[in-house]
């Protein structure tokens, strides 16, 4: 197995530095890694999942903690220096300032059907006015300025339809469980599900870098939970079957919750449920954690006596966690847990900010004293969860500044 990975590095370093060599089985590895780069040698490192760690192909355990860069999911380029037009100089400046804080992982928001049927330019697309390169062009190129400055590349399905085309947040990508208007015509069944990401892991099996999320908070009732276990087992058969040696990150739910009076909640005892199997032994396990949606604890009733019906202080927030089981993964499961979402909601004022900049704080800290992978929502300078204030010079806001120290 270790050599195995190893020389899957080398082969993916092959193919992202450009270098085609006439062996047919390297031949093979790098058909489809054809996008030109700077030409820098990548030297970012494979991850697999060892017990409760991360780590890269050196034995060297890694935290992954970054960001989530949402604009794939309603732009086919994204959206860089509040630019709809990719530009590499635009990517690689927005790039060069995540990583001055030190973020090591981008988690991105992917749409099904720009993907799919690479939207580009001139499609036809309602999305085709606000790119100049078509989806995975795009994916592709970002994924190798990422690897040039020693970042991983978190892509996850969000939406079955763009942004443009009337996307919707599907709880779960294929019938009956998409909302997204005329979704079935890009999804019609959980097989045609099973065959996107079958295109994905062949595309970017030789990226060294890349991580895959299969689908974003899915949920719904037991009947969802059991077809969305069936198909997630599929998916990752699926992508092992295409070559692809990559983490493979699951979830399922929105998140998590607790009461902190009670002491019940929503936590992570769904892996036991779940228990799929990977021949490689790379799943990573997710969930989201907000404040706003008891992430941090909820006081329910007694919110007149503490001030606030959401948990702040490092106590409180600490028996949240434990209550929703986020230490019990690695201490009881030895499997490692990956925070996808976590944010800090900039629209409270007054007492309640201070609170929750506060719990932003106490959150932080205890991800990183247990050692949790995360990225915080969202890299953008609009909505309830800004991190900084927007190009060209991302200052950060009062929530990303507590980011940029912990990382």
């Amino acid at each position: 197995m270790r050599n195995a990975k190893i020389y899957s590095m080398l082969a993916s370093l092959i193919a992202l530095a450009g270098t085609f060599l006439s062996s047919p089985l390297i031949s093979s590895l790098t058909n489809s890694a054809t996008i030109t780069t700077s030409g820098k040698i990548v030297t970012t490192s494979p991850l697999h999942v060892d017990g409760r760690y991360i780590k890269t192909s050196f034995n060297r355990t890694i935290m992954l903690r970054g960001v989530n860069k949402v604009e794939f999911a309603d732009d086919p380029d994204g959206i860089w220096m509040g630019n709809t037009m990719w530009n590499d100089g635009n990517v690689a400046a927005e790039l060069d300032a995540m990583k001055s804080w030190g973020i090591n992982v981008i988690r991105c928001h992917m749409s099904v059907e720009t993907w799919k049927f690479n939207i580009g330019p001139n499609s036809g697309h309602p999305a085709s006015p606000y790119c100049a390169l078509p989806a995975r062009e795009a994916i592709k190129r970002l994924i190798v300025m990422a690897a040039e400055r020693g970042m991983y590349v978190i892509l996850d399905g969000y939406t079955v339809k763009s942004y443009w085309s009337g996307g919707e947040q599907d709880p779960l990508p294929y019938p009956p469980y998409q909302i997204s208007a005329r979704a079935s015509e890009v999804i019609a069944s959980e097989a045609e599900f099973v065959d996107w990401w079958v295109s994905v892991a062949h595309e970017l099996k030789v990226y060294p870098n890349v991580l895959f999320e299969l689908w974003n908070e899915p949920h719904g009732d037991e009947a969802a939970q059991a077809s969305w276990k069936s198909v997630a087992q599929k998916c990752i058969n699926a992508i092992r079957s295409e070559g692809a040696q990559q983490i493979i990150i699951l979830q399922w739910g929105y998140g998590v919750w607790a009461g902190l009076a009670s002491g019940d909640g929503e936590g992570m005892e769904w892996i036991l449920d779940f228990n799929l199997t990977d021949p490689l032994g790379n799943i990573l396990y997710s969930t989201h954690v907000y404040r706003i949606y008891g992430g941090c604890g909820l006081w329910q009733y007694l919110e007149e006596e503490k001030g606030t019906p959401f948990g702040y202080l490092y106590d409180d927030v600490k028996m949240a966690f434990q209550i929703e089981k986020l230490d019990w993964v690695g201490d009881v499961l030895d499997k490692p847990l990956f925070i996808g979402e976590t944010g800090c909601d900039l629209t409270w004022t007054n007492d309640e900010l201070q609170r929750e900049l506060i719990a932003w704080n106490n959150t932080l800290t205890i991800f990183n004293e247990w050692k949790l992978h995360y990225v915080a929502f969202w890299w953008r300078e609009i909505g309830t969860f800004p991190l900084h204030y927007g190009s060209p010079n991302f200052t950060p806001t009062s929530s990303g500044q507590i980011l940029k120290d912990k990382l």
